[in-house]
């Protein structure tokens, strides 16, 4: 077949609302010789993409990362078939079914020597820096693939690597989670909750959701949740997450929300000697905690910027032996992203991920 020289896709070139999301016919860039061609076949809409569209992000800076450009084609997340091949490639063919990689790392960085590839330096990551899934096809360097096990059907391949595996490193090194330990999650209806979830139960350990909506009690449940305390009455919340570790408190908690009344929700939890991670932040207020609840505590107060490239092999195992699942939200195609958008941003009731389906 011919190269296609053309795509379909979604892409943003000024900040605004979901109706700057311009759906279109664009260029592809050519095929150097490392780059691998992919038929796009699934990705997903993430809070991410909604705070880029939105320009939220155009004042956010990481410390050796790039700022985040316009025009840009959002989408973090990819799985497709290789349909072509530079040169150079020797790790693909055509044919061969692929992930994108989610959280890249440098390998001659500083940080990736010490073990900490996710705050290496100098990438480039797709949705981020370069262009996004949010296409039917997509032109990378090989080193921005991986192979997707046998069995693995592309719509839960397009929406499982970024948060299984952040979630992955959340689990076992940031909490270190052991068998029988009891886990607090906060914003455990997204997709990282979720996958935080399973990851919990396979370590054999319980778990307990947090929500604001009692409608959310019973999925959170079906999800895999022990127990689901609605933090609309605080107290309430508190004397349940108690009694149900028989007054001791958790042993971890992790934050996905960002909200400073949930992080207190959950100092106020915490077990002596707990650990607590925080994934999320919405504004810039100070956190609560004080230096007498660290001692009192003896906290382990834990931040958390992505994942590496053993949690996103460590994933792709677990998605090869369908030990862990995504529940699919919504499914949209290409031409209408912007809808998708809106209903991640207003829906109270979302449990789950938001699939892009480039070729419906």
């Amino acid at each position: 077949m011919a190269i296609p020289t053309k795509t379909m896709a979604v892409r943003l070139f000024e900040y605004g609302g979901p109706d700057k999301l311009i759906f279109g016919e664009y260029d592809l860039p050519p095929l150097d010789a490392h780059d691998v061609l992919v038929k796009n076949f699934a990705g997903s809409v993430s809070r991410w993409d909604v705070k880029y569209r939105a320009g939220d992000l155009a004042r956010y800076q990481l410390p050796g990362r790039a700022a985040f450009p316009l025009p840009q084609q959002l989408g973090r997340e990819a799985a497709g078939e290789v349909i072509a091949v530079g040169g150079a490639v020797t790790r693909f063919k055509p044919g061969d079914r692929v992930i994108g990689v989610t959280h890249p790392e440098d390998p001659d960085a500083a940080e990736t020597a010490r073990g900490l590839g996710n705050l290496s330096r100098n990438l480039a990551i797709p949705g981020h820096q370069t262009f996004g899934s949010y296409a039917q096809y997509l032109v990378r360097d090989e080193r921005m693939w991986l192979p997707l096990p046998g069995g693995v059907d592309y719509e839960q391949a397009g929406v499982a690597l970024w948060p299984f595996s952040s979630s992955h490193r959340v689990v076992r090194d940031r909490l270190m989670v052991r068998l029988g330990d009891t886990v607090l999650i906060a914003g455990a209806s997204g997709g990282m909750g979720q996958a935080t979830m399973q990851l919990c139960e396979l370590a054999g350990a319980r778990v307990i959701a947090t929500t604001r909506h009692p409608g959310k009690v019973a999925m959170l449940r079906e999800l895999g949740a022990d127990a689901v305390v609605v933090t609309a009455d605080a107290e309430r919340a508190r004397a349940d997450v108690l009694a149900f570790t028989a007054g001791e408190g958790v042993d971890h908690a992790i934050d996905y929300t960002g909200s400073p009344e949930l992080l207190r929700f959950l100092g106020s939890v915490m077990r002596l000697g707990g650990r607590l991670v925080i994934s999320s932040e919405q504004g810039r207020e100070p956190m609560p905690f004080t230096a007498a609840d660290m001692i009192r505590l003896e906290l382990n107060l834990l931040g958390i910027r992505g994942a590496r490239m053993n949690d996103m092999l460590a994933v792709l195992k677990l998605l090869g032996k369908h030990q862990i699942n995504t529940r699919i939200a919504a499914r949209f195609p290409l031409a209408r992203v912007s809808e998708a958008h809106t209903l991640l941003e207003t829906s109270p009731n979302l449990v789950g991920r938001i699939v892009v389906l480039p070729w419906t």
